[in-house]
């Protein structure tokens, strides 16, 4: 486990983008499997998700994050010193996603820009990047996590397709000398490469053999069970916080199922607890700010000054943050078409 504090480093706001297209949960499968979707739509506690059209890519949901966070923020982008993308759904290998950002919102030249691979841990991976990168960068910096999950899934696969959906955020950071400390705490576990994968892709694509999405459920409620608690216990010591004093937890969005069980065995508050996937789903890399943009009515009704936000999946990869959200901007949540 790696262990950091960052000081001077201030959350200013949340965005959120999804395709316009919904697709219910009821709409899957032949009228024989209705009854297995309906159960199983409820024990992951998805009703209905947003789907990219074929023209829709990573890029867009991405772009259009960032332009809506700056908009609200009143920045103007010549002042973003470092972007960083977080997807695992690249609109192709090469270049990132970061890079047909930076052309399409017109960064500027001093901005550096680069993606990283990651799902689930992806945004408390990437508060943690960006807090510790941003003070010899510049002042300002972009946090995408956009994930476009649907066009991975098998169309056999009603277990996953009535689970994921796709979604882009943006999160702004600035140096603030007066900002509260931002903990973080990142673990990885290559022993779960195969659990959450996208086999027969990348370099090592045989074009003969279908691409799909593979998880292994029972290996990630394991991992949330046997391991984020050990995290969690670990960063609060870390912070010098007790469990009792955090205001807000807003944890990867797996699903009802394992989130349940997470609370139960944490033993946290649940009202406390930002679960916001029943119209969206699980976004992947998107899905803590996706939640807290979704959920504005009851983030706002939470003491945010330590707030506990946790990441767990693909690789394995883990990571966990406290951080000040009390005057992060929330921007709810937009759809793509609507730009």
């Amino acid at each position: 486990m790696s262990l950091t504090s960052v000081s001077g480093v201030a959350i200013r706001g949340v965005s959120a983008v999804v395709p316009k297209s919904v697709l219910a949960n009821d709409q899957i499968g032949e009228l024989a499997n209705q009854s297995y979707v309906r159960n199983l739509s409820d024990m992951v506690g998805v009703v209905e998700r947003r789907i990219v059209q074929e023209d829709e890519f990573s890029s867009d949901l991405g772009a259009e994050a960032v332009r809506l966070l700056l908009t609200r923020l009143q920045w103007d982008p010549s002042s973003i010193d470092l972007l960083v993308v977080a997807t695992q759904t690249p609109d192709r290998l090469f270049p990132g996603v970061s890079f047909e950002i930076h052309r399409d919102l017109k960064l500027p030249s001093t901005c550096t820009v680069f993606d990283i691979n990651l799902g689930c841990s992806a945004f408390t991976h990437g508060i943690w990047i960006i807090s510790t990168l941003l003070r010899g960068l510049g002042k300002r910096a972009i946090l995408v996590n956009v994930d476009t999950m649907s066009r991975t899934i098998a169309p056999s696969d009603l277990g996953n397709q009535v689970l994921f959906g796709d979604a882009g955020t943006a999160t702004a950071f600035e140096i603030d000398d007066a900002a509260s400390p931002i903990y973080a705490i990142t673990m990885s576990d290559g022993k779960g490469t195969e659990s959450v994968c996208l086999p027969n892709s990348g370099m090592s694509v045989n074009l003969k053999t279908p691409s799909h999405f593979v998880i292994n459920g029972p290996a990630v409620l394991g991992l949330a069970l046997r391991t984020v608690p050990k995290l969690i216990e670990a960063l609060l010591i870390h912070a010098k916080i007790e469990k009792q004093s955090i205001g807000m937890v807003v944890p990867h969005q797996a699903n009802l199922f394992i989130l349940d069980k997470l609370i139960d065995r944490l033993s946290l508050q649940p009202h406390k607890v930002v679960i916001g996937m029943k119209n969206f789903g699980n976004t992947s890399s998107a899905s803590i700010p996706l939640a807290i943009c979704g959920s504005e009515n009851q983030v706002n009704s939470l003491e945010r000054e330590l707030s506990l936000l946790i990441g767990f999946g693909t690789g394995f990869s883990l990571s966990a943050v406290i951080a000040d959200f009390r005057s992060t901007i929330f921007c709810g949540v937009v759809n793509l078409s609507e730009r």
